[in-house]
C-alpha cells in the first residue's frame, strides 16, 4: 500500500512539473495572420528567435493559439509581422508559463510597412 501511495505522489508531482514547464500560450486576436513573432525583455530591443518557426504551419491565424518555446514568465515587448507586410510592437505584455495571453489590435504600436 505504501508503494502505491508513493507511486501516485510521484506521478502527481511529475505531472504538475511538466505542466509548469509549458511555455506561455499566445492567442492571436489582432485580426491578421502573424508570420513572425519576436520577444524581448520589456524596454529592450534584444529580440529573441522567431517564435512562429515553432508553429507547425509557421504562422498564427486570427483566433489561433501557439505555445511559445523557451520563454519564461515575465514582461515582454513583442514584435509581430503580419502576412500583409506590416510590423508592429506590443509593449510590456505579461507572460506566465502555462498560461494564455492575448494580443489585440489595440495593443499594437510602432507599426510600419
Amino acid at each position: 500500500m505504501r508503494r502505491l501511495v508513493t507511486a501516485c505522489a510521484m506521478l502527481a508531482l511529475a505531472g504538475s512539473a511538466a505542466y509548469a514547464e509549458d511555455g506561455p500560450r499566445f492567442l492571436n486576436r489582432t485580426g491578421q495572420t502573424i508570420v513572425k513573432m519576436y520577444l524581448a525583455a520589456a524596454g529592450t530591443k534584444n529580440w529573441g528567435a522567431d517564435q512562429c518557426k515553432n508553429d507547425d504551419e509557421g504562422m498564427v491565424d486570427h483566433n489561433e493559439r501557439m505555445t511559445l518555446v523557451g520563454v519564461k514568465s515575465g514582461r515582454y515587448d513583442i514584435k509581430l509581422s503580419e502576412q500583409g507586410g506590416r510590423t508592429c510592437v506590443a509593449k510590456n505584455i505579461e507572460l506566465k508559463e502555462g498560461a494564455q495571453f492575448v494580443v489585440r489590435d489595440t495593443d499594437l504600436t510602432e507599426c510600419s510597412k
